[in-house]
């Protein structure tokens, strides 16, 4: 994945970066892998894969956590209807909420499924 700059919509392939060393102050360029050549050693990186953004590992994060959440409430949809099927001694359900529940229960298995997929998607792209 090559880095990009995006300024008011148009987008820039990052040939070099210019980096300030914190301690030393020293400035330091370096340049994407196959731009220039005849570079100090060290000097020559894959820019698209060293880039971060703060912005997009938070999005990896959200996500992640989005699961953990998401497979809680399905734990307890699972254990709202066994409780249902307990509560009515077996079949038949006659007033009961199991198939809401189930309804609900397999509609948000779909959802986690989703955003499992989504998650997939953003590390496979590097955005975390």
């Amino acid at each position: 994945m090559k880095a990009r700059l995006n300024i008011l919509g148009r987008k820039h392939n990052i040939i070099s970066v210019a980096v300030k060393d914190a301690e030393t102050g020293e400035t330091k360029h370096f340049y994407d892998i196959g731009v220039c050549e005849k570079l100090p050693m060290g000097h020559e990186v894959e820019l698209g894969k060293c880039i971060e953004s703060q912005f997009e590992a938070r999005i990896a994060e959200d996500l992640n956590q989005l699961l953990v959440d998401s497979r809680d409430h399905l734990k307890d949809l699972g254990n709202q209807i066994i409780q249902e099927v307990l509560v009515h001694d077996g079949l038949p359900f006659g007033d009961s909420a199991l198939p809401s529940l189930v309804k609900e229960y397999k509609e948000h298995r779909d959802y986690i499924d989703g955003v499992a997929s989504a998650l997939e998607v953003v590390k496979r792209d590097n955005y975390a």
